[in-house]
C-alpha cells in the first residue's frame, strides 16, 4: 500500500507547466560538429517524490518515411523493481562518455541510433508498458513519416547541433533545452530554447545578464563579444573600414549612427549562424538595434538569396533557416536545399528580411511557437539602393500579449514606421539569425549590427496622491499632456488648472517617489509638500488659470524605470501667510518605453 501511495504521489503534477508527465526530456543533443561524441538526453524529475523508471525506455523515433526504426535504450531493472529511481529535482543523463555528468553511457556514433543527426527525428520516453510519458521532435519541417499521435505541438521545426569543434568558445556550444527545468506545456516549440549546454545541471545557467543590457560592439577588432552565445561563429567586432565579410574578402561599410566598430553576425565560411545575448530568459522585452540594411545584393544571382531575422521572446535553431514569409523566397533561392536551409526554427516576434539581387524585403512576423502557423503582421518594407538602405534602427517591444514594432526612426524613440497589435505570450530571449544561399562567399552581403540595447518592457505611468491646498481664487490641480512619459517623448508636459488667472506658479520636480506630505513652516496649514523642489520652474498662468511646463524626455533608454515626483505651487499674495502659496496634490511620474 505504501508503495502504491508513493507511486501515485510521484505521478502528481508537481512541476511547472500543465503536463502530467512526472519525468520529462529536459535537454538533448542529437548532433555535434565533428565525430559524434557529445550526444545525450537529459531527464528531470519534475515531481515532489521519487519516480521509479526501471524498465522505462528512450526510443529513437524515425521521421523519414520508409526508413528503418531507430534504436532504444532501456533503463536498468524490471518495471517496478526500484532499480533505477530518479529523485525530485534530479537529472539523469544518458549519452556518450564525453558528455559532462553522464549517468548512463551509450557507445558508438549516433548512440544506438536513439539519436540521429540533423535528419528529422525524435525521442520518446516510455514507461514499462510502452506508454509515452514525454516526447520531443527536431527538424519537424522535414518530417515525412506519418504524423505521430504523441507529437507535442509541431515539435521543434528547426535543426540543432552542439558546435564542439576544437577551440570553440563555451558560449558557442548550444543545445536544445526547456527554458526552465521541467516546464512542459505539451508544445515543444513553446517549451524549448537554444541555450548554452548544461547536461546534468540547471537549464539556462549562463543566461544571467540582468536587464538593462547594452552592447556597443566597440571592443578590439577581431574579438568576440563575450556576453553573447552563438551557434557556430561568435559575434565578431569589425572595423567598418575593413570588414571581413567572408574568408579572404573584406569590404568597407559606413559607420553606424553609434560610431565606432560594428558586429558581424554571419559565418565568414558561409552557411548559417545565430547569436543570442545572454540575458535572462523572460517574456517582456524592449530590444533596439542598428542594422545595416542592404538595397539588395547584386552578387546574388539566379537561384540565390540571403535571409536574416531579429527576434524577441523566442529562440531559433542552429542553422538559421528562415521561414518563407514572402511565400516566394525558397523558389527564388532554389539552390538552397536540405535541413540546414529549409528547417526553420525561429519562435516569438521577429523582423525577418529577405535579400535578392535588387532589393531587401522586410516583414514583421509572429513566429509564435514555430511550426507552420507563423503569421505575417506587416510588410513587406522594401529597401532599395539609395532610398532606404543603409543603417536603420529596428525596435521590438513585447509586453504580455501586446507588441510595438518600429522600423527606422530615431534610436530610443517610439517613431518611424510603427506597428502595434497582439501576439502569443511566449517565453524566450533575444536573437539574431543569418542564412546565406550565395554561391561565392565573397559575394555575401551579410548581417551587421551596432548598439544593441535590451530592456524590460516598462509601462510608463502617471498617478496622483495627496491633498491640494487652495488659494483665494481656486484649488490648484496637476495633470499631464502630450502623451505618456516615455523615453523620447518630446511632447510630454506637466500641466495645471485652477490657478490664479494671469498669476505666477512654480513647478517642483524631484527624483524618486512622492513624499508623504510634509508641512512647511510659514505656509498655510493645509499646504503639504509631496515633491521636494530639487528642480523648479517658474511659469506664468494663462488668463483661464491654466499653466503648462514642457518636459521633453530624452531619447535615452537608460532613463527607463526612472521615478519622478511633481507638484505645483501657486503664488497668492492675498493669503495671510509669510509663504503665500496654494498647492496641488502630488503627481508620481514613471518613465517607461511604451
Amino acid at each position: 500500500m505504501l508503495l502504491a501511495i508513493a507511486a501515485l504521489a510521484s505521478f502528481a503534477p508537481q512541476g511547472p507547466g500543465p503536463s502530467l508527465a512526472p519525468v520529462v526530456i529536459n535537454e538533448f543533443s542529437n548532433d555535434d560538429a565533428g565525430t559524434d561524441n557529445v550526444e545525450f538526453i537529459e531527464l528531470w524529475n519534475r515531481t515532489a517524490a521519487p519516480v521509479d523508471i526501471s524498465g522505462w525506455t528512450l526510443n529513437g523515433e524515425e521521421g523519414t518515411n520508409g526508413q528503418p526504426a531507430n534504436g532504444t535504450f532501456t533503463f536498468p531493472g524490471a518495471p517496478g523493481s526500484l532499480t533505477t529511481l530518479i529523485n525530485p529535482g534530479q537529472y539523469v543523463v544518458v549519452g556518450q562518455t564525453a558528455v559532462p555528468n553522464v549517468n548512463f553511457v551509450i557507445t558508438g556514433a549516433s548512440p544506438g541510433l536513439v539519436l540521429e543527426n540533423t535528419d528529422s527525428d525524435g525521442i520518446t520516453l516510455r514507461d514499462g508498458t510502452g506508454t509515452v510519458i514525454d516526447s520531443v521532435v527536431w527538424a519537424y519541417a522535414r518530417w515525412t513519416a506519418p504524423a505521430p499521435t504523441w507529437l507535442e505541438g509541431s515539435g521543434l521545426f528547426g535543426a540543432y547541433v552542439w558546435s564542439d569543434s576544437a577551440g570553440q568558445l563555451p558560449q558557442g556550444q548550444l543545445t536544445a533545452q526547456r527554458w526552465t527545468d521541467g516546464f512542459d506545456s505539451n508544445n515543444n516549440g513553446a517549451d524549448f530554447l537554444m541555450l548554452q549546454n548544461s547536461p546534468g545541471a540547471a537549464n539556462g545557467t549562463t543566461n544571467t545578464l540582468l536587464l538593462n543590457y547594452v552592447e556597443n560592439f566597440d571592443g578590439a577588432v577581431g574579438t568576440i563579444a563575450n556576453d553573447i552565445s552563438f551557434s557556430f561563429v561568435g559575434p565578431s567586432i569589425q572595423d567598418p573600414n575593413a570588414v571581413l565579410v567572408a574568408t579572404g574578402a573584406t569590404r568597407v561599410y559606413p559607420p553606424s549612427p553609434q560610431g565606432g566598430n560594428l558586429c558581424r553576425v554571419q559565418d565568414p565560411t558561409g552557411g548559417g549562424n545565430v547569436i543570442l545575448p545572454n540575458v535572462l530568459v523572460g517574456s517582456d522585452f524592449m530590444a533596439e538595434v542598428y542594422v545595416y540594411v542592404t538595397g539588395g545584393n547584386v552578387g546574388a544571382g539566379v537561384g540565390q538569396g540571403e535571409a536574416w531575422a531579429f527576434g524577441v521572446r523566442g529562440s531559433t535553431a542552429a542553422f538559421a533557416a528562415p521561414f518563407d514569409a514572402p511565400g516566394t523566397y525558397y523558389a527564388q533561392a532554389n539552390l538552397c536545399t536540405g535541413n540546414g536551409n529549409q528547417a526553420p526554427g525561429a519562435t516569438g516576434l521577429a523582423w525577418m528580411a529577405y535579400v535578392s539581387a535588387t532589393q531587401t524585403d522586410i516583414y514583421l512576423v509572429d513566429a509564435n511557437d514555430g511550426g507552420p502557423g507563423f503569421t505575417v503582421l506587416a510588410g513587406p518594407i522594401t529597401a532599395t539602393t539609395g532610398v532606404n538602405d543603409g543603417w536603420q534602427r529596428l525596435r521590438l517591444r513585447v509586453n504580455g500579449g501586446n507588441f510595438i514594432a518600429n522600423f527606422g526612426g530615431n534610436y530610443g524613440v517610439d517613431d518611424g514606421l510603427r506597428f502595434t497589435g497582439t501576439v502569443a505570450p511566449n517565453v524566450g530571449t533575444v536573437y539574431f539569425q543569418y542564412r546565406e544561399c550565395v554561391l561565392a562567399n565573397a559575394q555575401i552581403a551579410g548581417l551587421y549590427l551596432d548598439r544593441l540595447e535590451v530592456y524590460g518592457a516598462i509601462n510608463s505611468g502617471v498617478s496622483f496622491s495627496g491633498t491640494p491646498s487652495p488659494t483665494n481664487f481656486g484649488t490648484p490641480n496637476i495633470g499631464t499632456a502630450g502623451g505618456n512619459p516615455d523615453v523620447g517623448n518630446a511632447a510630454f508636459a506637466v500641466t495645471s488648472s485652477g490657478m490664479i488667472p494671469g498669476g505666477i506658479s512654480i513647478l517642483a520636480i524631484d527624483l524618486g517617489v512622492l513624499l508623504p506630505g510634509i508641512p512647511v513652516p510659514g505656509a498655510q496649514p493645509a499646504l503639504l509638500v509631496y515633491a521636494a523642489p530639487t528642480f523648479t520652474a517658474t511659469v506664468f498662468n494663462d488668463l483661464a488659470g491654466n499653466a503648462s511646463f514642457s518636459f521633453p524626455l530624452p531619447a535615452n533608454n537608460s532613463l527607463i524605470g526612472t521615478a519622478l515626483a511633481a507638484q505645483w505651487f501657486d503664488v497668492d499674495f492675498t493669503l495671510a501667510f509669510p509663504l503665500p502659496f496654494g498647492s496641488s496634490r502630488g503627481a508620481q511620474l514613471s518613465i517607461g518605453n511604451g
